[in-house]
């Protein structure tokens, strides 16, 4: 009887798991989304590709645009920075602004533009087709000129 009470609990603490009623410390949960331009032909990047793209290692250019890549980001540490910034980039706040840093003074490339808010974020990413930036899913409104091509 003590075997089936039991398996009842767990079976119940599964299910209250698995549907968000109850959160896993073991769970990323995030409203995290990486956005570019609705023009921009892109249509799904992996962590890896965004990594890559963003932090422009392997192309300074969007290679179907023939534009250049401008990674933007916020002024202030938000959830959203610090997801982002662990998740995806796999670095540090401080490893961000010294890798933006050495990049400025050794290839003259502009470090990331800065903004306050996700609304300035996507308004930013409407209207520069080679713009990656990252903000909360639930800042994007439903006719915004932009996209998500991966997410948390």
């Amino acid at each position: 009887m003590k075997l089936i009470v039991r398996y009842f609990l767990f079976s119940l603490l599964v299910i209250f798991i698995s549907s968000g009623f109850i959160s896993s410390p073991n769970v990323i949960q995030s409203d995290l989304a990486v956005i570019i331009n609705v023009d921009n032909p892109v249509a799904t990047m992996t962590a890896s590709q965004v990594k890559l793209t963003y932090l422009r290692k392997i192309n300074k250019r969007w290679k179907e645009l023939n534009k250049n890549i401008v990674p933007i980001d916020r002024k202030t540490d938000t959830e959203s920075r610090k997801g982002f910034l662990k998740e995806v980039l796999q670095m540090t706040s401080d490893d961000f602004s010294r890798y933006f840093t050495e990049r400025e003074y050794q290839n003259a490339e502009a470090p990331p533009v800065k903004f306050a808010s996700d609304d300035e974020m996507i308004d930013y990413v409407e209207n520069n087709i080679g713009a990656i930036g990252f903000v909360s899913k639930s800042a994007i409104k439903p006719g915004s000129k932009v996209k998500i091509v991966f997410s948390l």
